[in-house]
Parts: C-alpha cells; structure tokens; sequence
C-alpha cells in the first residue's frame, strides 16, 4: 500500500481514521445538509443523498453564509473534515460537532485524496496521511 503524507494546519484538534469523501465541488452545510440521515440534500450537487457519515470529508471550501453548523446536530456527523481553504464558520461547527478539521495545506489534498482512500486526520499535530485504495 502507497502512503503519503501532507503537513497541514489544525483547526480543530483531534485524531481519526476514516474512508474519505471526496467533494471537488464547495459545499453548503447549513440549509444543504439532513443531519438526521447524514447526507447533503443540494440536488444539483455531485454528493448529493451520498452518506457522509464517520467519512473524512474533503473539499475545497464551505460555500453561503451558514456554514456547516448542522453538522453538530445528531450522530450522523462526518469524522473529520479536511479543506483547502478556511472559514470561520467550517471552524465554529467543528468546535460545535468535536470534529477534528484541517487546513492550510502544502499541497492541494483535492490533488491526492479519492473517495475511499484511508485517511488519518492528525490535526493535533498538524498532517495527514493517504492510505491509497488499491
């Protein structure tokens, strides 16, 4: 198995291993999201009724003014999120929900990152290692 590591920066702390979610579109959280399934309910977008939940969630920015703080309600919350930039809401909701979050990377993780690879989300110290999928 190839593994790659990238250095980042830690939003919210905390330590995960999950299967990733690949988003290359932004998301909207807020009004877009059913946390009671666990799922993005935007109908023209690429995850759409696609289960996020216990997923490292990887995407290149939040989008609208709500940010994601619906995803700190219920148990149906992604397990990490990763973004290439940040957002003073995506941080709110990952202090809300206890989600480890990330960012400010040395290279683009969109770049590396494909739904199901195996990503450890290090954000108390700072990097992220890629499992690739065979």
């Amino acid at each position: 198995m190839r593994k790659i590591r990238i250095n980042g920066r830690g939003e919210f702390p905390g330590v995960v291993e999950a299967e990733a979610l690949v988003s290359v579109k932004p998301l909207e959280g807020f009004t877009n999201c059913n946390p009671n399934r666990g799922c993005t309910t935007e109908r023209n977008h690429p995850l759409f009724k696609v289960p996020y939940t216990g997923k490292v969630l990887v995407y290149p920015s939040p989008r609208g003014s709500g940010g994601f703080m619906s995803y700190g309600v219920g148990d149906k919350k992604p397990a990490a999120f990763i973004h290439t930039e940040g957002c003073p809401l995506s941080v709110a909701c990952a202090m809300v929900a206890r989600i480890p979050s990330m960012t400010d990377f040395e290279i683009d993780p969109l770049s590396v990152i494909e739904t199901g690879d195996l990503v450890l989300v290090n954000a108390d110290e700072g990097y992220i290692e890629i499992t690739k999928r065979d």
